[in-house]
């Protein structure tokens, strides 16, 4: 027969089992950004970002009104497959689509999930196009290069007015995580985005995010971050007289988030950001949901 001490001690041992399992299938600690999926293992990851702007900065960094409401929901779907007996390959699809809505300066800028209303509305697949993650450095821990290249489908996406970028698009992004120590991990990552243009009407231009993170793991399922970016765009601007090749405008944005693995196999992310400053660029913020599933 059980007493209550022998009980309370067999519940006790059943908890520290459920933590340590739960411990060991979170995917959250597991597949930071820098690490790849083991052979035969695959990911579906949906990403989601509205932007709302109800202003710009100028050449000097002053806002200036635009006298309405701009709003663009982003929507990025990628699946991701492991090769290789290493582990060290991972390739992938990935289809991106926009909302746009331009409307009144105090609409509420969760309209653009009604995908009609206001004085312009579009909703397209922008890209679609293939990926590849890879580890260049075996001897390097926690750095891994990701590289994308999405080929535009809807037409005339910049006219007449801006949907979203209407070009060829390679991305290539850099990721490095560094184990603080138990409970803090600091995230870093540098992209290389280059619009390829696709007539000649447009010039090709690129710019270069470099993003930081750092993360507090309270638990295993759960991860609290703060980050910062600045991604500064170059191009070749022409005048009357000549042309020169150089940093046209740029933005940072801070922001914080949380993640949480709800199951062994699916995580939620939830994130906001604010464009605190730029030159010629946003001065808007961005409200960002995701969902990731790992099996």
């Amino acid at each position: 027969m059980v007493n209550s001490k022998n009980l309370f001690l067999l519940v006790i041992a059943i908890t520290w089992m459920n933590v340590v399992v739960a411990q060991e299938e979170s995917n959250l600690e597991k597949y930071t950004p820098s690490v790849l999926l083991e052979k035969g293992k695959w990911e579906i990851n949906s990403f989601y970002n509205l932007y709302t702007q109800t202003k710009v900065r100028d050449r000097e960094g002053d806002e200036v009104s635009l006298g309405q409401r701009q709003t663009f929901l982003n929507a990025m779907y990628q699946f991701t497959y492991g090769v290789g007996q290493s582990g060290r390959v991972n390739i992938g699809f990935d289809v991106w689509a926009t909302s746009a809505l331009y409307d009144d300066e105090d609409s509420n800028p969760l309209k653009v999930l009604l995908f009609s209303g206001g004085d312009f509305n579009r909703t397209a697949v922008t890209g679609i196009g293939p990926r590849i993650r890879y580890v260049p450095f075996k001897s390097i821990n926690g750095f891994s290069v990701q590289s994308t290249f999405l080929f535009p489908v809807a037409e005339d996406l910049e006219t007449p007015f801006f949907t979203a970028h209407d070009r060829y698009t390679w991305f290539t992004q850099f990721f490095y995580d560094l184990k603080l120590n138990s409970s803090w991990r600091l995230f870093l990552e540098a992209d290389f985005l280059y619009r390829i243009k696709r007539n000649d009407n447009q010039v090709n231009f690129f710019r270069t995010p470099l993003s930081g993170f750092i993360s507090y793991f309270p638990s295993s399922r759960t991860t609290i971050f703060l980050n910062v970016q600045y991604a500064p765009r170059f191009e070749r601007i022409s005048n009357e007289q000549d042309e020169t090749f150089g940093l046209n405008n740029w933005f940072t944005q801070i922001g914080g988030g949380i993640k949480y693995q709800l199951k062994p196999k699916l995580g939620i992310e939830l994130s906001y950001g604010n464009f605190v400053g730029s030159r010629q660029d946003g001065a808007g913020y961005a409200l960002n949901l995701g969902f990731r599933y790992i099996r």
